[in-house]
């Protein structure tokens, strides 16, 4: 069983992201969670140390700068960095963000059958989703990037619930940082770093696994109880329209609801969902 390191990046409501933290420790218990407060939430940095303090909570001294839809890899890398300089012990790290929570046990398990988590989808500019653009494969720091990879072209998928070993990781943050600012870069670059080394491995034999969270934000599914339910059996099939210029989910019209642990968009208040998921914890 691997032990997990949870990066996720916050920019409001401390409460709920105490309720996230509960979440994670119930379903992965043993599990580290490194909070990532962006410089625009600067004013509750205090209120997340004080509230979600716990001996598995760290809080990355690092308030980076992040803006909607314009990156936040940049704050990935630097958790995985504090809490390796704070030399926290784990084996994968796993990419969350703070709508998202788990609704099954299983994950640690689950991780640790690969080394990589993501999903795969070839650079194809004739695709209306909004990260394949020629202006972002063109520019010099993505060229660079692909350079080092020995690649024509990137690869892009779904960036929560991305998973990778601390060496692949490790490697991920050197190039990161090699060709990227450690700020927004103007798209979701999330989208696209992890996955093009997924696809990079994989091309050498490695096997990779699925992202373990299931979204909506690409379709038009809607999030609810009955949801839930079916990614805790682990079973069947869920189906849902794309959205235009939106993203392939991988796991709408699949049956790979077992490799599915976690559901996003979970509101950020009191809701029936919210409410639900908290009560399966009860």
């Amino acid at each position: 069983m691997s032990r997990l390191l949870f990066s996720l990046p916050v920019h409001e409501r401390p409460d709920i992201v105490l309720e996230q933290i509960r979440n994670i420790d119930y379903f992965c218990p043993g599990s580290v969670i490194c909070l990532h407060v962006s410089a625009g939430a600067l004013a509750e940095k205090e209120a997340f140390r004080a509230l979600c303090a716990a001996e598995n909570v760290l809080v990355n001294p690092n308030s980076y700068e992040t803006q909607w839809s314009a990156g936040i890899m940049h704050t990935h890398v630097s958790n995985f960095l504090h809490a390796t300089e704070m030399n926290v012990a784990f084996d994968k790290i796993v990419l969350i963000s703070s709508n998202e929570m788990l609704v099954k046990p299983g994950l640690a398990d689950y991780v640790g059958k690969y080394d990589i988590g993501s999903q795969m989808e070839v650079y194809d500019s004739s695709n209306d989703w909004g990260v394949f653009r020629d202006s972002f494969l063109h520019r010099p720091s993505m060229q660079g990037f692909l350079s080092a990879l020995s690649l024509p072209l990137f690869f892009g998928g779904q960036a929560e619930g991305q998973f990778a070993s601390r060496h692949i990781f490790s490697q991920l943050s050197r190039a990161f940082i090699e060709h990227f600012p450690m700020a927004s870069v103007g798209f979701p670059v999330e989208e696209v770093i992890l996955p093009t080394f997924a696809a990079r491995l994989a091309m050498t034999g490695v096997t990779v696994g699925q992202p373990i969270t299931l979204c909506n934000y690409c379709n038009n599914l809607d999030m609810n109880a009955d949801v839930v339910d079916l990614v805790r059996a682990g079973k069947g099939a869920v189906f849902a329209r794309r959205i235009p210029r939106a993203l392939r989910s991988p796991h709408i019209g699949a049956s790979v609801l077992d490799a599915v642990f976690s559901v996003k968009r979970v509101p950020r208040e009191a809701c029936e969902l919210r409410d639900y998921i908290n009560g399966l914890m009860a």
